[in-house]
């Protein structure tokens, strides 16, 4: 095809040729901050029931009946590593919003105030306690139902935006890398996600991660898996708590695994990174810690379990057009052995064992904020990307990861281009 003189002069103005590909979604505006509204004020938001042990770090808020504590075992404590800031931004500025009943044993409120609509005596006359008189009787500040709403909209329109990350397995581990330095979506079914004895995530620092897991449940004792790896552009480090690079906690911030469509979610004794929003879900965690929040319909958790002040911070898009929910395709097949960790890392890959980094948890005495675990020690070699996995930064091979920079200067080539072919048409019929 030949190339008349208007669009060559287009291409001589832009110095290249235009190169068309999708954009991540064409039904998504730019991305929100601070995306999960009031829901992401809080290391625990759940709609209906909770019954906890031992510690969050953060908030905690429950529309339903809440049992803390146990007779005889843990209490509970909440806010540990609020700052002044954090509770300012609280509804009511509560640590702890309790809209049924809380049924109480050794809990203690380390920072902020509480509300519930009754408090009650269940610790069987051994140790009651509601640390003094920092949780007042009244009714909730916070919608429930009217939060739960638009997080059930947010989360089924997320998981219709298309993906723009790879996602690879080799039988035993299973990887996603991700090379958009604003954002990255991928998606895969409950059940490759059950599959995987390690999760490898490889993103650029500073991005947002949106992971949308597809299917009514997800367990992640069924392989099981022990645990989740980071790479921020080098090797792979097990996340446990907070002992790491600045790089390392950027990507955990900005990481939200979406659960659209479950209605259980099950968490062993890995730790997991990142916010988990499951607004239709029963949540339970068996043991071990969430270095993050979790969001869902309930929260059931044996004694040990904490969650972190990790709050997502990340930046999502607004969804303008919701698409339908976006069906996982088969994780690609990789030959990539799992990395193998340095002189003293946990050995990545033992069916049913924790990692060495992480600190088993001992009930927390109410007010004692749970021991962090270990940090892992880095495995020294990455894996390499999958057979189709994109360099990093190489967008245009991406198809669907193309950046609002190239989008720009393509509609501004185009609009040259537009400019220089109507010239010539006029000219032709002036001439």
């Amino acid at each position: 095809m030949r190339t008349s003189a208007a669009v060559a002069a287009v291409l001589a103005v832009t110095g290249a040729a235009l190169t068309w590909a999708p954009a991540a979604s064409a039904t998504t505006a730019e991305c929100v901050p601070h995306p999960l509204g009031t829901a992401g004020l809080y290391a625990e938001f759940v709609e209906k029931d909770s019954v906890r042990h031992s510690d969050s770090e953060g908030a905690v808020a429950v529309g339903g009946d809440a049992t803390f504590g146990a007779p005889g075992g843990s209490g509970f404590s909440v806010g540990s590593r609020l700052s002044d800031t954090d509770l300012a931004k609280l509804p009511g500025g509560h640590s702890l919003i309790v809209g049924g009943t809380l049924k109480a044993s050794g809990v203690v409120l380390v920072k902020g105030s509480g509300i519930a609509g009754e408090v009650v005596d269940n610790s069987r006359g051994e140790t009651f306690d509601v640390d003094g008189d920092k949780v007042a009787t009244g009714p909730s500040p916070i919608d429930f139902g009217k939060e739960f709403t638009g997080l059930r909209k947010l989360s089924a329109d997320w998981a219709g935006v298309r993906p723009n990350g790879e996602t690879a397995a080799d039988g035993r581990s299973l990887y996603l890398t991700g090379t958009d330095a604003k954002l990255n979506v991928f998606a895969v079914s409950g059940a490759d996600l059950e599959k995987a004895g390690e999760i490898y995530l490889k993103v650029p620092v500073g991005s947002s991660t949106l992971v949308n897991v597809i299917g009514t449940s997800y367990d992640m004792a069924a392989k099981p898996t022990s645990g989740v790896w980071i790479s921020e552009g080098g090797d792979y480090v097990q996340d446990d708590y907070d002992r790491h690079t600045d790089g390392h906690k950027s990507i955990r911030s900005k990481l939200l695994w979406n659960f659209p469509q479950a209605e259980t979610v099950k968490k062993n004794s890995s730790a997991w990174p990142g916010a988990i929003l499951a607004p239709n879900a029963a949540v339970t965690m068996t043991s071990g810690h969430i270095n993050g929040s979790v969001i869902a319909e309930s929260l059931d958790t044996a004694s040990g379990s904490e969650t972190h002040q990790m709050n997502f911070t990340g930046c999502l898009p607004e969804v303008t057009t919701p698409q339908p929910v976006v069906t996982p395709e088969t994780p690609k097949p990789t030959d990539t052995p799992a990395p193998t960790p340095s002189q003293g890392g946990a050995t990545p890959g033992t069916p049913g064992t924790p990692s060495a980094s992480a600190s088993p948890s001992t009930p927390a005495t109410a007010g004692t904020p749970g021991t962090p675990g270990e940090a892992t020690t880095a495995p020294a070699t990455a894996p390499a990307p999958a057979p189709s996995a994109t360099p990093e930064g190489d967008l245009a091979t991406t198809g669907s990861a193309i950046g609002p920079g190239a989008i720009g200067a393509a509609v501004a080539a185009v609009a040259v281009g537009g400019g220089f072919l109507a010239f010539a048409k006029r000219r032709r019929r002036t001439s």
